[in-house]
């Protein structure tokens, strides 16, 4: 076994040069060595030795522009993600100090409501008036439209047979229904008419502003209780609800500050660190799936240094 390591070692010594200090590989397999960079390296990871064969550093190989537009992709896409990131967690910090309690979502949800129930009220009262006005300028307008179809010409070029009810000795004002409406009755029609679709539509406007008020609270009751769950402030969710992206979270120990008077000292890992703590003390170790998928804590326990 011995021999056989030595024989190795000295193989490797013999196959790069005494002075080199730089190495790449090929696509061929190759190994190339050099004082500098070797010019079959110019597209290929390259390692940095010291004149004793031990690494001194690595560089990776050069992006090809595929990469390098892919990179420039995910680095766009992760700024923005983290943009969200962090515009949610502000959103959620001020979720977590506006409400205490779910009764307080449905105490600020009802306030909501009420000011949306008074404004449908004052519209719903205006209604009744609005219609009373469009039906009057309704009739007066079918009377100018009535006189105008009996005046009409039949296909055959004789006049249409008059209305019985039309009669002129009944009705003095039959040569009025042969007249276009007058101007100012046209100008008032389409004012009550726009009045009409103006109220219909802030009616409208009132029942969804209702229902989005609604969901707009029930979104945010489900989101507080998830961070009261345990949720981490600034985590993204898909339309499904499930987690889409999770802020950055260190790994800390809580308590490391608290190492307590007169207790000796040891030391607990939390996620591949040491930290210093009071001897014998359990502490709560954080980071990102640190206790399993999704479990982001664990207990640690602070041991003797050994």
């Amino acid at each position: 076994m011995f021999r056989t390591t030595l024989t190795a070692a000295a193989l490797a010594c013999l196959a790069m040069p005494a002075h080199a200090t730089y190495k790449c590989v090929d696509d061929k397999g190759v190994t190339h060595y050099g004082d500098t960079m070797p010019p079959q390296c110019a597209s290929k990871a390259v390692t940095e030795m010291s004149k004793q064969g031990s690494v001194v550093r690595k560089y990776d190989a050069p992006l090809t522009p595929e990469q390098l537009k892919a990179k420039r992709e995910q680095d766009e896409k992760n700024r923005e993600e983290s943009k969200r990131i962090a515009e949610q967690k502000l959103r959620d910090m001020a979720l977590i100090a506006t409400y205490g309690s779910e009764r307080e979502f449905d105490m600020a949800r009802d306030k909501d409501l009420a000011a949306v129930d008074a404004r449908k009220k004052i519209l719903t009262a205006r209604s009744p008036e609005v219609d009373k006005n469009l039906t009057k300028v309704e009739n007066e307008m079918e009377f100018y439209r009535a006189g105008k179809a009996r005046s009409a010409k039949t296909k055959d070029g004789k006049d249409a047979k008059p209305d019985a009810k039309a009669d002129p000795k009944a009705d003095p004002k039959a040569d009025a229904k042969t007249k276009e409406a007058p101007p100012q009755l046209v100008q008032d029609y389409n004012r009550v008419k726009n009045e009409r679709a103006t109220l219909d539509a802030e009616l409208a406007k009132v029942e969804n502003d209702r229902k989005e008020i609604v969901a707009r609270y029930d979104t945010e009751r489900m989101r507080w209780k998830k961070l009261k769950s345990g949720m981490a402030p600034g985590t993204l969710l898909d339309a499904k609800g499930e987690v889409a992206a999770t802020p950055a979270m260190q790994s800390q120990i809580v308590g490391q500050s608290t190492i307590i008077p007169g207790q000796p000292r040891g030391t607990a890992t939390c996620n591949d660190k040491t930290y210093e703590c009071s001897l014998g003390i359990m502490y709560i170790c954080r980071g990102p799936n640190i206790g399993g998928p999704g479990v982001n804590s664990k207990l640690v326990r602070c041991n003797e240094v050994r």
